[in-house]
């Protein structure tokens, strides 16, 4: 499935509301999601980035790179997130974005063949979040691909 940033955009605001709520935009959407939120709708009591916002925003960059090139090749299926870790290394004082990267061609290759014999499968999708460009948020996103009967 291609898909611009555009289209990836209206697919999250129609299907994940609170995207649109969190103001989230893509920027990119190729071998990285990049997604992009404003700091006002994302405030918190401190005037930071609320953590809820952080991570967020982060499973959400996760689950559409998961989305976007599980489609090319598993059409009917749907994407589940089953685990996830987050370290919140330093508060984000500003806009953010949160950057996901496709795993090493070798982890996602088994992650295809597993979805293909099982018609189910897991991959583990790392996102970083930057604050005036240092490390502010790692986070680990553990996806499930799942087939739809038929």
């Amino acid at each position: 499935m291609t898909a611009t940033p555009a289209e990836i955009e209206a697919y999250l605001y129609d299907h994940i509301p609170i995207s649109k709520a969190f103001g989230v935009t893509v920027k990119q959407a190729d071998t990285e999601v990049v997604l992009a939120a404003p700091f006002a709708p994302n405030i918190n009591h401190k005037s930071t980035v609320f953590g809820g916002s952080l991570q967020a925003v982060a499973t959400l960059a996760a689950w559409s790179l998961v989305h976007i090139h599980a489609r090319a090749w598993a059409p009917r299926t749907e994407v589940v997130i089953t685990h996830s870790d987050i370290d919140y290394l330093r508060p984000v004082t500003g806009d953010f974005e949160a950057r996901a990267i496709l795993p090493d061609l070798a982890q996602w290759q088994r992650f295809h063949k597993a979805f293909k014999r099982h018609g189910k499968a897991r991959v583990t999708i790392g996102v970083t979040i930057l604050d005036q460009d240092a490390l502010a948020v790692d986070y680990s996103g553990t996806f499930a691909l799942l087939s739809h009967p038929a």
